[in-house]
């Protein structure tokens, strides 16, 4: 082989060895913008995910079980979710002090409104208006989630905000378009009114997010190859993906959707929220809020201490409302609003108030 030759040879298996080297370099030097460590966000992003698709899954398999899974998405995480949210609420002293307003003033006025709504548009009023006010509190929740990876990852500048903003509300609001074309009858057991969609604006939502979506994977995959992928947040909204697809389109019934969105919703809340008591009590035992600081400590134990104390709490308040509704009613005859659905609504939408009140506040002692 003349001397030319073997030079180009060797000069070629440098090239190849150089770009191998370059692509394990890329492939060990990924952002993983974890928010806390690959245990704890695997399981907040896939465990969670599967979890909820298994309670949904039951339910459309055998429809017969969905009142036995929604008690025990209700009782397990609904309202200890609630409970985690008043742990910001009334945490300590200074909480209790700049949120008085909320916790005083608030809770009467959100129930004289649903109060109102029931009065006048009955039970089907109100529970349009929850099914409109959980779409946006999930998603506005998801997105803040998204964003403390994104902020984990130290910023995406391949991703500009508005254009990830955009992708992730483009799912749902596909999906919401979707129900809205579909009509369904019922939805909790309960009448439902939606505006009428035509299918042709479903048909555009759906293009215009898949091409927002395909675009984002051909962005991260871009990033993947450079060895600048932001490899939380990616998995972070993949998940977003799949849960509004399944629980918004690919689920035919609306209340087994439902029930997939919020089961993930819900147990994303109260591993948020412990996760971000961790990080405010990380430097130990605080005199002024003694039990929430104890229950924030690491540790498994004390972790699964946390969720405990929250269920400890929630059940009794389960169980009251339910029965404080039946004497309210029997007491007044009450038969145009149930005062246990009226009780139990006012709980969730003041939580759903107080949430956007607290998160974007940028006094809280610790930020994740």
């Amino acid at each position: 082989m003349p001397a030319g030759s073997v030079e180009a040879s060797a000069g070629s298996g440098g090239d190849v060895s150089t770009k191998m080297m370059t692509a394990r370099s890329s492939e060990r030097s990924q952002i993983t913008g974890w928010l806390k460590d690959p245990l704890f966000d695997l399981c907040f992003i896939f465990g969670i995910a599967l979890l909820g698709s298994v309670m949904s899954g039951v339910t459309v398999i055998w429809p017969a079980l969905f009142l036995t899974m929604l008690t025990a998405h209700t009782w397990l995480f609904g309202y200890d979710h609630l409970v985690a949210t008043y742990t910001n609420l009334l945490g300590t002293p200074q909480d209790r002090l700049r949120n008085w307003r909320l916790i005083v003033l608030l809770p009467p006025l959100v129930f004289g409104c649903l109060y109102g709504i029931g009065r006048r548009y009955g039970l089907t009023g109100m529970y349009t208006m929850y099914f409109f006010g959980q779409f946006f509190h999930t998603v506005r929740q998801s997105w803040g989630i998204a964003q403390q990876y994104r902020h984990r990852a130290g910023g995406i500048p391949s991703d500009p905000m508005w254009l990830s903003e955009v992708t992730l509300w483009s799912v749902p609001l596909w999906g919401f378009l979707h129900r809205c074309t579909q009509q369904p009858e019922e939805f909790l057991y309960q009448q439902l009114w939606l505006p009428t969609v035509p299918v042709e604006v479903t048909v555009c939502g759906c293009l215009l997010s898949v091409g927002l979506w395909l675009y984002f994977g051909y962005t991260r995959l871009v990033a993947y190859r450079r060895g600048q992928l932001a490899i939380g947040h990616t998995l972070y909204m993949l998940s977003h993906l799949g849960i509004y697809l399944g629980g918004y389109i690919l689920i035919e019934d609306i209340s087994s959707g439902w029930l997939l969105v919020n089961v993930w919703h819900n147990v994303q809340y109260l591993m948020f929220v412990w996760l971000f008591n961790r990080r405010r009590f990380a430097g130990g035992i605080d005199p002024s809020s003694r039990s929430l600081s104890w229950l924030s400590q690491p540790g498994f134990r004390r972790a699964a201490l946390y969720y405990l104390t929250c269920l400890f709490i929630a059940t009794p308040a389960y169980y009251l409302v339910l029965r404080l509704g039946e004497r309210i009613d029997g007491f007044y005859a009450q038969t145009v609003i149930p005062s246990a659905v009226l009780l139990s609504l006012s709980f969730t939408v003041h939580h759903y108030i107080v949430d956007g009140f607290i998160w974007k506040r940028r006094k809280h002692p610790a930020v994740l």
